[in-house]
């Protein structure tokens, strides 16, 4: 081969290989390209959809402070609850102290009363009846 040969051969794999260095490199921007329209479609739903998640977290915090609203007023009734019950309780137990005296007083009157027999009055003696020994109400 001549000189010329060699330098025509050479310059032709130079061209080849330029074109194929030219043809990836074409491949590869085409590639990025089409990369950054897909990413640019992306960003373009997620700035369409950004209001409508926006407003879910909106209704998400406020459902969050209604919960919270009313587990304080449940524990404000379980409070109230509580404190009515023991005051109830308080009441129950001076109510049954009172019946108590109650009953020992008519006890106490049956046995002074000498027409009471066997600490039976001719009115009503059940000293579990708290209005035993009183006059009947009209």
């Amino acid at each position: 081969m001549s000189t010329n040969g060699w330098i025509g051969l050479i310059i032709i794999a130079l061209v080849v290989v330029l074109l194929l260095i030219g043809l990836v490199w074409a491949l590869r921007r085409r590639g990025a390209v089409k990369r950054q329209e897909e990413a640019a479609h992306i960003r373009e739903r997620v700035t369409e959809k950004q209001p409508v998640v926006e407003q879910r977290a909106v209704v998400a915090e406020q459902t969050e402070a209604e919960a919270r609203r009313a587990a304080a007023d449940a524990d404000a009734k379980a409070a109230e609850a509580e404190r009515l019950g023991n005051r109830a309780e308080n009441q129950r137990v001076a109510a049954d102290r009172s019946r108590a005296e109650l009953n020992e007083d008519v006890a106490r009157a049956n046995k002074l009363d000498p027409s009471v027999r066997d600490g039976n009055s001719v009115g009503r003696t059940d000293p579990s009846d708290p209005d035993a020994g009183l006059p009947p109400r009209r």
